[in-house]
């Protein structure tokens, strides 16, 4: 995920970026998706690894654009001035915050990543379920990682500040009359089917979530990416929900000070939706670096 100024962090479909970026393909659960079985019965062991991969520190005439091409169903990763940071959170799916000891460059300096495998791999992602192929996309990042930034990183759980999803005082504001997706929001998916619930982009007015039919569930899996912690529905709510959420920022924002600004989220959501996030005290996962080192040149 990339953090967006503003607009906190945005684990869609795809991953969501500015327009001067572009994406492929990301990830949107919240639970690091390496603990999550593909089945109730025989959790999926991913093993694939990358045949050859380029990486490469960008120059500044460079910088202009940010990329990232990872398709599910296809050995191959294309990045464009990403950052380790932006690596780590898709190879481990930890949200930016909980990566802890990095070095102040993983966070800073863009890379030029290209790696990819021969049809043989392709046939076999093209065979697994999404879950499995998603699998195997981390564990191949996971391994570029440790082969040519020689990462060295344990996975703990701590306490942290988490967030339970309750409603606001007035009740509930969203609707129940669902709607079918308009034209222009087929047209984002390129014909593929609408999500229930997704992010339509961040621009300097702020970031909107659209909900066809969501659950408080879905909602607050999202609002997770967002909040870089964890969120729990405890809104005790059934439903399947209808609503546009435009927010800026998370917890503080321009909308504090400028009425004419959007809200940040923790506000946008008892004025907009009837409910809010309560922190408490939880477990969350964490990534703790004990070593890695810039790659050299190829």
């Amino acid at each position: 995920m990339v953090r967006l100024p503003e607009c906190g962090r945005v684990l869609p479909a795809g991953l969501l970026l500015f327009a001067a970026c572009v994406s492929s393909s990301g990830l949107l659960a919240q639970m690091p998706i390496a603990q999550q079985p593909a089945d109730a019965s025989a959790p999926y062991v991913p093993t694939l690894t990358f045949d050859v991969a380029s990486i490469r520190e960008s120059v500044p005439s460079e910088s202009f654009t940010v990329g990232f091409d990872n398709p599910d169903r296809n050995g191959l990763i294309r990045f464009t001035n990403v950052r380790v940071m932006d690596m780590l959170v898709m190879a481990y799916h930890v949200d930016y915050q909980r990566v802890l000891g990095a070095p102040p460059w993983v966070e800073s300096t863009p890379f030029m990543v290209e790696a990819k495998c021969d049809s043989a791999v392709d046939d076999k992602l093209a065979h697994l379920t999404i879950r499995q192929a998603q699998l195997e996309k981390q564990h191949m990042i996971q391994a570029l990682l440790a082969d040519r930034f020689r990462l060295k990183a344990r996975q703990e759980t701590r306490e942290g500040t988490v967030y339970n999803l309750v409603v606001a005082k007035g009740g509930p504001k969203m609707s129940t009359n669902l709607l079918p997706p308009t034209a222009e929001q087929k047209a984002w998916f390129h014909g593929s089917p609408v999500p229930p619930l997704y992010q339509s982009g961040c621009d300097q007015r702020g970031c909107q979530f659209i909900a066809h039919g969501a659950t408080m569930q879905q909602l607050a899996a999202a609002l997770a990416g967002q909040m870089d912690t964890r969120v729990f529905d405890k809104t005790g709510l059934t439903g399947k929900y209808d609503f546009v959420l435009e927010y800026l920022g998370t917890i503080e924002g321009p909308g504090d000070s400028d009425p004419e600004a959007r809200l940040p989220l923790v506000k946008a959501l008892p004025d907009q939706l009837g409910i809010k996030l309560e922190p408490v005290k939880g477990q969350m996962d964490v990534l703790v670096i004990d070593h890695i080192e810039k790659p050299s040149p190829n």
